[in-house]
């Protein structure tokens, strides 16, 4: 906000005054401005490095003290000696690029934003797809549960089936003995009675 000011005030000298005395005052103040931006420039030099702004926001101030720099410049001539001052169409001119390089900048940051909302909505349609995938998964599982109980009660089954045949065979072999044992009998008896 200082530089912008005293430019301002360079300018506004040099349409007023033109003698030797404020010559030397306004070299002295353009080089105060110098140096201040020379100063400026390094800070924004240590922000960008330590990655303490964006890089948005260090392009924005980048052309800004660019824009300071081309101001003095103008001011102080080629010569290195005060010049006449920026004029209107000057003016206007800086105002317009300052406008189109923060219209520039805006564009890049809504681009941004625009990839960034993209790769929302990618994330948003793979997260229902996993979520989709999980519930499957879980009816699968579920339904696994089930069949590996139904096998499980299946196999009891058979196997109480088994026992029970088992068991039947057995008392039909008994039974079978029984009648074997008992006509066996019955034929020792009718030969002891004759």
């Amino acid at each position: 906000a200082r530089a912008p000011s005293q430019l301002r005030t360079i300018s506004h000298n040099n349409n007023n005054h033109h003698n030797n005395n404020s010559a030397q005052q306004k070299q002295d103040q353009a080089n105060s401005i110098q140096t201040g931006l020379n100063r400026l420039d390094t800070q924004l030099h240590n922000l960008e490095s330590s990655m303490t702004i964006s890089s948005v926001e260090a392009g924005r101030r980048r052309g800004l003290l660019d824009g300071l720099h081309s101001q003095l410049s103008e001011i102080t001539g080629s010569t290195g000696g005060i010049g006449i001052g920026i004029g209107r169409q000057s003016n206007y001119t800086k105002n317009h690029q300052s406008t189109s390089a923060t219209a520039a900048a805006l564009r890049h940051q809504d681009e941004l934003i625009d990839d960034l909302a993209i790769g929302v909505g990618r994330l948003k349609t793979q997260t229902h797809m996993i979520h989709d995938e999980s519930r499957a998964h879980v009816h699968l599982l579920n339904e696994m549960d089930s069949n590996v109980d139904l096998a499980n009660q299946g196999l009891e089954d058979e196997t109480r089936r088994a026992m029970r045949l088992r068991e039947e065979k057995s008392v039909w072999r008994l039974h079978l003995i029984i009648v074997g044992l008992s006509v066996l009998l019955f034929l020792l008896i009718l030969m002891g009675l004759s």
